[in-house]
Formats: C-alpha cells, sequence, structure tokens
C-alpha cells in the first residue's frame, strides 16, 4: 500500500485530525473487543462458570436385524436433537445389512441418557464412556482472546496514524501477525463450544452370531502330543505329495525325451564301435604287407 506525504500544512493538520478521531476509536477499543466477531460470538456463549466437559462414548451391539437396530438408534438420537454425523453399512449376499457404523453428535447435556438408551436398542456386547475436563483451558483461551482482540485494534490505530512508507510496511507486519494469532485462538476456541457443547457417541453394530469366537482346546500329555504329531503328519504328507505333484510333468516330459535320446547314443556308440573295428583291421593289414614286402639284409 502506497500514501503519499502532505503537501501543505492543511493537509497535515487534515492527517491529525484524522489520527485524533483513530486515537479517540482506539481508546474505545481498548473496552469493547473488536476484530472478527462471528466465530468468537459464537464461543463467547460458552458458560465460564459452568465446566467444560469433553465427553465421549463407544457402545457396541448386536442384533439379529441389524437394519431395524440402526433405525432404533436414529431414533434415540432424533429424540434429543442430536444427528448422525457420519454412517457406513456392510450388507450379505442376500443385500441384507450385516454390519454398521455410525457416529453420532448428541448436545453434551443429554450424553449419559443417550448412552443408556443405545444400549436397550440390541444386544450389549461393550460400551466405553470418558470425560475430559478443559474448564481452565476455556478459561484460558477466552483471557488470551481479549487481549489479542486489544492489540490488533491499537496495532490497527497505529497504522491509520503512519506517515512514511516504512512505518506502513512495518506496522502492517505486526498486524499480520497478530492478526494470525487472533485467528488461532478463534479457531480453538471455536473447536472447544463444539466438542463442550456436543458429545460425540460410536455406535458399531454387527448380525449375531456371526462374530463367535471358535473354541480353543488346548489338551496336553499324551493326547496333546498325539494330536500334535498327527497334524505334523498329515502337513508333511501334503507337503510331500505336493512335490511329487509337481514334480511328475516334468518327469513325464524328462522320459519321453530321453527315448529318443537314448536311440541317438546307442546309434552313435554302435558307429564308433565299427570305426574302431574298421581302423583296426586295415591297420593289421597294413602292417602284414609292409612285413612281406621288406628286402632282406645284404649279403656281404
Amino acid at each position: 500500500m502506497t500514501q503519499r506525504a502532505p503537501a501543505d500544512d492543511s493537509g497535515a493538520e487534515g492527517d491529525g485530525g484524522a489520527a485524533g478521531t483513530t486515537e479517540g476509536e482506539a481508546g474505545a477499543a481498548d473496552d469493547k473487543p473488536a476484530g472478527p466477531a462471528s466465530p468468537g460470538r459464537q464461543a463467547d456463549e460458552l458458560d465460564l462458570d459452568a465446566p467444560a466437559i469433553i465427553a465421549t462414548g463407544t457402545v457396541s451391539l448386536r442384533a439379529d436385524d441389524v437394519a431395524a437396530a440402526r433405525l432404533a438408534v436414529r431414533k434415540v438420537v432424533d429424540g434429543v436433537g442430536g444427528r448422525v454425523a457420519e454412517q457406513e453399512a456392510a450388507t450379505d449376499d442376500d443385500g441384507d445389512v450385516s454390519d454398521a457404523r455410525l457416529v453420532l453428535r448428541v448436545p453434551s447435556r443429554s450424553f449419559s441418557g443417550v448412552i443408556d438408551a443405545l444400549e436397550d436398542v440390541a444386544e450389549l456386547t461393550d460400551s466405553t464412556t470418558s470425560e475430559r475436563d478443559v474448564s481452565a483451558e476455556v478459561v484460558d483461551v477466552e483471557a488470551r482472546l481479549r487481549a489479542q482482540r486489544k492489540s490488533v485494534a491499537r496495532i490497527e490505530a497505529l497504522l491509520a496514524r503512519a506517515q512514511s512508507l516504512e512505518q506502513i510496511v512495518t506496522i502492517e507486519s505486526q498486524l499480520a501477525t497478530r492478526q494470525a494469532d487472533l485467528d488461532a485462538l478463534l479457531a480453538r476456541q471455536a473447536q472447544l463450544a463444539d466438542q463442550t457443547g456436543e458429545s460425540t457417541i460410536n455406535v458399531y453394530l454387527s448380525r449375531a452370531g456371526e462374530r463367535e469366537e471358535p473354541e480353543r482346546e488346548d489338551a496336553d500329555g499324551f493326547l496333546g502330543g498325539l494330536k500334535q504329531g498327527w497334524d505334523s503328519f498329515v502337513d508333511g504328507t501334503t507337503a510331500v505329495l505336493t512335490v511329487v505333484g509337481f514334480a511328475v510333468p516334468w518327469l513325464l516330459l524328462l522320459a519321453v525325451l530321453a527315448v529318443p535320446g537314448r536311440m541317438l547314443v546307442h546309434r552313435v556308440r554302435r558307429r564308433l564301435r565299427a570305426q574302431s573295428a574298421v581302423d583296426a583291421t586295415g591297420g593289421g593289414a597294413g602292417g602284414a604287407g609292409g612285413g612281406a614286402g621288406s628286402p632282406g639284409p645284404a649279403a656281404s
């Protein structure tokens, strides 16, 4: 942002009058919170004298008809003015709902009553609740918000009286930092107001008889050893048969290839033997012919 310096004394007086007006507004701002009002005003409705409790719960139910149980859960929530924030369901091969999960948001004042009502919807398998007192944090955030609003108002007043570009840049940097801190406090206050105003309950529904845990029998002594030995024998036999079944096709292929291969080797050996016999016969005849044709010793 660029602002020109005043060209004459009349302009300076005008700026001074504006500055005086801004100082009065800044003084009034110290007595009255300034800054963004809409998100903060909702959070300001928190009763600082009453304890601020964040309550959460989980209820697991089992029913023959999961769809009917889910409808009953929704009726409980509607009865206290709550809402279903999130839900998901799974169906079986016939298209019937077999499992469901619902995330409920109910008024905090109705939390205990809703938990009791949900436990009566179907067969209860598990139920847990937890509460966390954040009263001190609520009061602390409120106090810091009031101080931060006044700080932002003072920086805005200084920005209105700035005369040079350097002052404007410096003050705007400070204003941006303090405004970011104010926005963070407002967001935290709104979050606390949401968590303490409404409680969260997770409801899990499953079909009866589908999640039965198998019985475990840990036998000891001779029977236990016999059972483990038999299981090992069966596992070993299965592994051996698997290996044999894998090797049989390859063995058949090798057998098919081995027959012509063996015949070829046998034929080559016969040729080699015949060649060796011919070579041996030719060598012997050559030796005999050589002995008959050679001249005898010369007579002296």
